[in-house]
């Protein structure tokens, strides 16, 4: 099913639903706190056009990566405080005039951030994990190898697997052929452990997909989705599979192509001119998804196109969203997001915990400024009334000598402590044209509430108690105590081991009892040695709700 969002009439379309019998209070949008991002004064070495970022939420912070740096808000205040700025080759260790385009998650899964980058110079995609829930200590840098320019890469997380997808080009600069879609899927438990060659598959460059984009996984599966839509205009939305753990096999499946409505080049967006006179249009790139997330059963995507929304008679750039089912392998709803007039783009998008689907997207016209904007669509299709976070000083300038550039894609991550609020962030221009204020950016936290189910009721969240393994050594035939150290309490807590091989083969698991454990106590389970070698034991803690801690591993050594 398609529907046009005109955000103009929202209003009127919440009416047209209570009409009909609607029994829920439409969706609505609350922006709780808004504070400026990161600029391009902030990549000190070099300011780079336009800002390309990520953002996510997780056990107390948020975390935002554009171009080439890092900051990180503390939101245990009511005021979002920074706690810390990092420049990303400082992070990943690599040459800053080689990076760009970095996505970050918060996986809460395994209660650890991820984030990936290209290198146009090696050429490689980057992947970093954090060693444990705090984004502000120490993190685990990985490189690997790409067969040509790896544009935009998109970062996915399943239960056992990370998945990085990209565009793959011939060339950076200037751009080369279009060689097709690549993926990359890597061990996820290795990684969190911080292993130096995690195992890893690759699929394609694949000419058949011009893009994919794995999704954040908000739910547990084994299963990977990937989404792809085909360059310059779609009919389809390509569904792909990711099935397997490396370095056992992998099985990488198209799945389906679910008819849509086409997607289009989109025009140009149209801006108020400047004191000058000068009136550049910002460039709003092309149809690829921008952004794609699942959870139980349902995927949701995002992408640029173009329309012509109710009351105009121009074709604007408009943005795509819409749910595919999974189970299903069938689109369940597609709709533009459009406004009559002016002109939407680089949606991006996260459900809240009951199915309510926020959206924050960029918005300009002859009239209106370069702004921020959020909206919210229910489960029945009810929109929230379209809520400004945040507007240009004036139009947004060219760059140099460039044409004016407004981002490749904004982002959004939902809190998993509160389900109920989805952060986003997004470019708003500067008016001083080059130098380091050429673009700023916007956080904001999104309330959502109504919608076709009760806002949820946030419970306190019992956080399952963090351990730390301990490096062992022992003589084949004996019984080897590997040992580790709670960092919290917890009560009514099972504790699980698992021995690996060094080829990454399970070989021995066991579960303690529930018990009660104690910050700064040793624990040990019993294991009685085989082999000699050098083997990787983890340890994590679990809780009766089933919410497990992040693994702790260390390496037990036999002779």
């Amino acid at each position: 099913m398609r529907a046009l969002l005109p955000l103009a009439a929202v209003a009127a379309l919440v009416l047209v639903g209570v009409a009909r019998g609607a029994s829920a209070a439409p969706p609505v949008a609350t922006v709780t706190a808004s504070f400026p991002g990161l600029s391009g004064g902030d990549n000190t070495t070099v300011t780079v056009d336009p800002p390309d970022m990520g953002v996510a939420a997780g056990q107390g912070f948020v975390v935002q990566m554009v171009n080439l740096a890092m900051r990180i808000w503390s939101t245990s205040s009511a005021t979002p405080t920074v706690v810390k700025t990092e420049q990303l080759s400082d992070l990943y260790g690599q040459p800053v005039n080689s990076l760009t385009d970095p996505r970050v998650e918060y996986d809460a899964a395994s209660a650890r951030w991820f984030a990936s980058l290209t290198n146009i110079d090696t050429p490689a995609v980057l992947l970093a994990v954090s060693k444990t829930s705090d984004p502000t200590g120490a993190w685990s840098t990985f490189s690997f190898r790409a067969p040509g320019c790896a544009d935009q890469p998109r970062l996915g997380i399943a239960d056992g697997i990370v998945v990085i997808g990209a565009d793959m080009f011939s060339s950076c600069d200037p751009p080369g052929a279009n060689l097709g879609g690549e993926l990359w899927i890597v061990n996820k438990q290795q990684v969190l452990a911080g292993a130096a060659n995690p195992a890893i598959n690759t699929y394609g460059p694949n000419q058949d997909f011009s893009s994919f984009a794995p999704v954040q996984s908000l739910s547990s599966t084994a299963t990977e989705y990937v989404v792809s839509v085909d360059n310059g205009s779609s009919n389809v939305v390509h569904l792909v599979t990711v099935d397997g753990i490396p370095p056992a096999a992998v099985s990488v499946r198209p799945v389906t192509d679910i008819l849509i409505t086409p997607l289009q080049q989109p025009p140009n967006a149209q801006q108020p001119p400047s004191s000058s006179g000068r009136n550049d249009p910002l460039a709003t790139n092309d149809d690829r998804i921008l952004d794609s997330v699942w959870e139980n059963g349902r995927l949701w995507f995002s992408a640029n196109t173009a329309c012509i929304p109710p009351g105009d008679s121009f074709t604007r750039a408009c943005g795509r969203i819409g749910e595919v089912s999974t189970a299903a392998k069938t689109l369940t709803w597609e709709a533009d997001v459009g406004v009559a007039g002016a002109h939407v783009f680089f949606p991006a998008i996260r459900p809240d915990g009951v199915g309510n689907l926020a959206v924050v997207y960029g918005e300009s016209s002859l009239t209106i400024d370069p702004e921020l904007v959020t909206v919210v669509r229910a489960p029945d299709g009810t929109l929230s009334a379209p809520v400004v976070i945040a507007t240009s000083a004036g139009p947004h300038l060219r760059f140099g000598g460039n044409d004016p550039r407004f981002g490749d894609y904004f982002a959004a991550g939902r809190d998993p402590t509160n389900p109920a609020v989805v952060w986003v962030a997004g470019e708003i221009g500067s008016t001083v044209g080059g130098g380091s204020s050429a673009w700023d950016t916007v956080v904001a936290s999104v309330l959502v509430g109504g919608g076709g189910a009760a806002p949820p009721v946030v419970q306190p969240v019992i956080t399952p108690p963090r351990l730390r393994a301990h490096a062992a050594k022992g003589r084949v035939g004996t019984t080897l105590k590997l040992t580790y150290t709670a960092l919290d309490d917890g009560a009514g807590v099972r504790t699980t081991l698992a021995v690996r091989n060094p080829s990454s083969v399970g070989i021995y698991n066991a579960t303690t009892v529930k018990m009660t454990l104690k910050a700064g106590t040793l624990y040990s389970f019993p294991w009685r040695v085989r082999k000699a070698g050098r083997f990787t034991f983890c340890v994590r803690s679990i809780l009766a709700s089933g919410a497990k801690s992040a693994q702790s591993c260390a390496i037990a050594t036999v002779g």
